[in-house]
């Protein structure tokens, strides 16, 4: 299989972490979506990241629906196939934060066409985004137990890859809550393969 990705995505980050962790190991072709390259477009109409083609010529487009395949291919009693509400409580946290920052992030492209231009973040819109994201994360905070250090599932994957991609898009924001449990939690996260290989740069 061939996964379709760029290094940022944080949509791409989730589908390779959840790979990762279902024990396949897919060809990586890095691509830049903005450019529309040949074979993004051919795999995917939508041009955006990522997209996974299976060894039989099937795509599958989407973060969470080529989660949903990882966890299907992964062993029989994979700690990926673990349906616990609250934990998927916390995934839909984490990805609402992750869908939020990315919000910001196209504002910027439309306004300024480039990403470091930051005259979007001022609109009504980037506000609320950012009041989703510091309440989101601060809800989480309160759960931070519930995640495990060494069993990377689809809530750890979305959560870590909802810090990182604040941190890495907003370095230094100030509205940024004070996580301390999540930000501990973290630093044990990336000791595993699915988190240190896939952090955004």
């Amino acid at each position: 299989m061939k996964l379709l990705k760029n290094t940022t995505s944080p949509f791409a980050r989730l589908a390779h972490a959840m790979l990762i962790e279902a024990g396949a190991a897919p060809e990586v072709e890095l691509v830049n979506p903005w450019a529309d390259p040949e074979a993004l477009t051919e795999a995917n109409p939508a041009r955006r990241v990522p997209a996974l083609i299976l060894d039989d010529g099937t795509i599958l487009t989407e973060a969470m629906l080529i989660a949903r395949h990882a966890t299907a291919i992964s062993p029989q009693g994979s700690h990926l196939r673990d349906d616990d509400p609250a934990k998927l409580a916390i995934a839909g946290l984490g990805f609402g934060t992750i869908e939020a920052a990315v919000y910001i992030m196209t504002g910027r492209k439309i306004v300024s066409n480039d990403l470091a231009v930051t005259d979007f973040d001022r609109h009504p819109v980037a506000d609320r985004r950012r009041g989703a994201m510091r309440d989101s994360l601060t809800r989480i905070e309160a759960q931070a137990d519930r995640l495990s250090h060494d069993r990377m599932g689809l809530a750890e994957l979305i959560v870590a890859d909802a810090i990182q991609y604040l941190d890495f898009r907003f370095p230094g924001a100030d509205w940024r809550p004070a996580i301390p449990r999540l930000d501990a939690w973290l630093r044990d996260a990336m000791a595993q393969p699915s988190v240190r290989d896939t952090v955004p740069t």
